[in-house]
């Protein structure tokens, strides 16, 4: 089994776009002890060739962009990604007034 960890913060990811809390300020300057991360989501596969993505989040074009597993590897387009399972989805549907 492989396992490759895509992100793992809160919704919204690190540092959190309305958060001007310490970790958060450091993590905007570059300091190296307070890595920005991406929402949560992990890839799995059991051959290593074809991968599942796991609570697929809005941040998964960066996400596959950063993990070389995820690239695209046979002719001109192609993807390891045999499937995507979103697990925290919420209604997108306007608000009742």
């Amino acid at each position: 089994m492989h396992i490759v960890v895509l992100g793992s913060a809160a919704g919204g990811g690190f540092p959190q776009w309305n958060s001007n809390a310490p970790d958060a300020e450091e993590a905007r300057a570059g300091d190296v002890l307070v890595k920005p991360r991406t929402q949560a989501s992990i890839a799995v596969s059991a051959d290593g060739d074809s991968w599942y993505v796991l609570n697929a989040s809005p941040d998964l074009r960066a996400q596959i962009n950063a993990t070389h597993q995820l690239w695209p590897h046979d002719g001109v387009r192609s993807s390891p990604i045999a499937g995507v399972a979103v697990t925290a989805a919420t209604s997108m549907r306007s608000p009742v007034f």
